[in-house]
């Protein structure tokens, strides 16, 4: 059980690799490589990690490669966090700073 899961965050470390080295040349095969790491962490019931988690859009399957794919600001209002814009589809997500 742990051995397929550690083989498949191998696996979906691997695709979103290549989805980031691939975008500036291709964004559609690097949409459908995110898409395919986010499928298999799906099958496998994985829960991938913060810094896997953050390196692409989870609405457009964008993987964030520069500032050219998204926009990032700190906000003080409430409580400080950080909020990531995608430029493709402008979905924003934002995360609390502890």
């Amino acid at each position: 059980m742990k051995n397929s899961r550690r083989k498949a965050l191998s696996h979906v470390r691997r695709a979103l690799d290549f989805a980031s080295e691939i975008y500036s040349s291709d964004p559609e095969t690097a949409r459908k490589a995110v898409r395919l790491a986010m499928k298999i962490s799906q099958k496998k019931r994985l829960r991938l990690p913060t810094e896997l988690r953050r390196r692409f859009c989870r609405k457009c399957a964008t993987p964030f490669t520069g500032p050219s794919t998204f926009s990032v600001r700190v906000r003080q209002r409430r409580s400080p966090h950080v909020v990531v814009r995608c430029r493709v589809c402008g979905h924003t997500r934002r995360y609390l700073v502890k």
